[in-house]
C-alpha cells in the first residue's frame, strides 16, 4: 500500500508521517530528503527560496524506490509535491488554519512572501483540489490545527483499516478571507 501524505509547508507532515511510519512499520520516504540526496532539482528561487524539483525525475525516482521495497510493507510518500505522485492507494492531505499555518511558519523564520504564498494556497485548498484531480476518491483531509500528530496519525490509521473518512471538501479555510 502506498499512502502519500501532502499539504502546505507547515502543516505537520513530516511529523505525522514519522509517528504513522513507527505506528504501522511502513517504509517512509521524505521528498525533500530525497530531492536533496539525488540533486533532482534545477535551481532555487531567489524570491522565495525554495528548490525548483525536477518532477519527472523525481517521479522516476519514486518509481525506481517503490518497486524496490518489499510489497508487503506499507511506503508513505511524504512532502508537498508527493500527492503529484501518480502511484497511491490513499492520499492524505493535512490542512491547518492560516493562523495557526502563519505562526508555524514564522517560528521557523521564513520568508514573509514565502508565508504568504503557502497561506493563499492553504485558503484556496491547493493541495487538495489538486490531489482530487489525481487520485479522485482516494484522497481524504484532516485539519491538524487543534490536534496532535499522533491523533492526526491515528485518524490516518482509521483509513488505512476502513474504519474511517475524511472526504474532501470538509475543512475550508476561505472565511480566513475576511480577516485580512
Amino acid at each position: 500500500m502506498i499512502i502519500l501524505i501532502t499539504g502546505t509547508p507547515g502543516v505537520g507532515k513530516t511529523t505525522v508521517s514519522k509517528i504513522l511510519a513507527e505506528k504501522i512499520g511502513a517504509h517512509i520516504i521524505h521528498i525533500n530528503e530525497l530531492v536533496n540526496e539525488k540533486n533532482i532539482y534545477t535551481g532555487i528561487d531567489e524570491e522565495k527560496g525554495y528548490k525548483i524539483v525536477n518532477l519527472d525525475a523525481l517521479f522516476n525516482e519514486l518509481d525506481e524506490i517503490t518497486e524496490k521495497i518489499d510489497k508487503s510493507r506499507c511506503i508513505i510518500v511524504e512532502g508537498h509535491l508527493s500527492h503529484l505522485f501518480e502511484k497511491s492507494d490513499i492520499v492524505m492531505v493535512l490542512r491547518a488554519n492560516p493562523h495557526v499555518l502563519r505562526d508555524r511558519m514564522m517560528s521557523k523564520g521564513w520568508k514573509e512572501s514565502k508565508i504568504c504564498e503557502n497561506i493563499e494556497a492553504e485558503i484556496i485548498d491547493l493541495c487538495s483540489y489538486e490531489s482530487f484531480e489525481i487520485h479522485e476518491n482516494k484522497v481524504n483531509e484532516i485539519d491538524t490545527s487543534d490536534i496532535s500528530p499522533q491523533k492526526v496519525a491515528d485518524s490516518i490509521i482509521g483509513v488505512v483499516n476502513g474504519s474511517k473518512k475524511f472526504p474532501v471538501g470538509n475543512v475550508d479555510f476561505l472565511d480566513y478571507l475576511n480577516g485580512i
